[in-house]
């Protein structure tokens, strides 16, 4: 499975960023990554949000970042794949670091990320252990039951280890806040499944490779500092819109029968508590749910 002739070195290594009117947490990403004239690493931003205009000033501040443009938002998944075929044209063999706009990297994470892959060369995908802006562990290892459809991202084995570089723990999935991708373990480009305009992508995706038998980590280490939900709280309706016909697709896809019926049993009751609590949450679960029903209906 894979091509051979791999090579585990930052010239290699490209950040994959999509951009959605976050040009101001860009800014910090990138100042969290060690550019100076050793720097050989490339970042790729996706831009979904075409009248963001000050994301083209980052191009003439940092001279290895590629501007990929796209006419409309095309959501995470969507994006993703627009930046992971653009860079797959031009290196098939790349490391690719998916990692979220609001996001920063700890120091020396890449060298930690390149250790990874040459102690384990036969990864695929590797996820990093990730803090919140409270400095709690927001994601150490992933987990899916297919019968309940639960998915967990925390596991109280997964401590992080900052002493013992290169090393990793297996992972049923990865945050595709940050996630990286091993380009010559897939014999063609790998993509995200564009049902999914935001939330569960990830998940979908690492489910997928993972039933075809590719090896998928998680790093030891906390390596990336996430604030949490920092671009996607404008809208909270569509928010949820977007969460409840995700997760519902997902168990279509990969869950058991059993647990499609519980989340939409879940997810209705959630819904009619809302509408006491928060109207705006409640329309969003209720267009989920319909948006999910309605594609169900014409087999999409």
């Amino acid at each position: 499975m894979g091509k051979t002739g791999l090579t585990f070195c930052q010239n290699n290594l490209y950040f994959l960023i999509v951009n959605y009117y976050s040009t101001a947490f860009i800014r910090k990403l990138l100042a969290s990554l060690d550019f100076s004239e050793r720097s050989q690493f490339h970042v790729a931003i996706v831009n979904n949000s075409p009248e963001d205009f000050a994301v083209k000033d980052l191009a003439t501040e940092y001279s290895n970042i590629q501007l990929i443009f796209s006419e409309e938002n095309l959501g995470f998944g969507r994006g993703c794949n627009l930046g992971l075929q653009t860079i797959y044209q031009q290196n098939s063999n790349a490391l690719i670091w998916l990692i979220n706009p609001d996001t920063t990297v700890e120091q020396n994470a890449i060298d930690f990320v390149i250790e990874c892959f040459h102690k384990h060369p036969d990864l695929a995908i590797l996820g990093t252990q990730i803090r919140d802006s409270q400095g709690n562990l927001w994601f150490s290892q992933g987990q899916f039951n297919r019968w309940t459809g639960s998915l967990k991202h925390t596991q109280p084995l997964a401590i992080a280890k900052l002493d013992n570089p290169g090393e990793v723990l297996p992972s049923r999935w990865v945050s595709g806040c940050s996630l990286i991708l091993n380009l010559a373990k897939f014999e063609t480009c790998p993509l995200f499944d564009p049902h999914y305009f935001l939330y569960y992508e990830d998940n979908d995706f690492c489910e997928r490779y993972y039933q075809q038998g590719y090896q998928i980590s998680v790093t030891q280490a906390i390596l990336v500092n996430h604030v949490v939900s920092a671009t996607s709280q404008n809208n909270v309706s569509a928010k949820f819109r977007h969460a409840t016909y995700s997760k519902l697709y997902f168990l279509q896809q990969h869950g058991t029968r059993l647990s499609l019926i519980l989340n939409i049993i879940y997810m209705g009751l959630k819904t009619i508590i809302s509408l006491r609590q928060d109207r705006a949450i409640a329309i969003g679960r209720w267009q989920g749910l319909k948006q999910f029903f309605l594609t169900r209906q014409h087999g999409e």
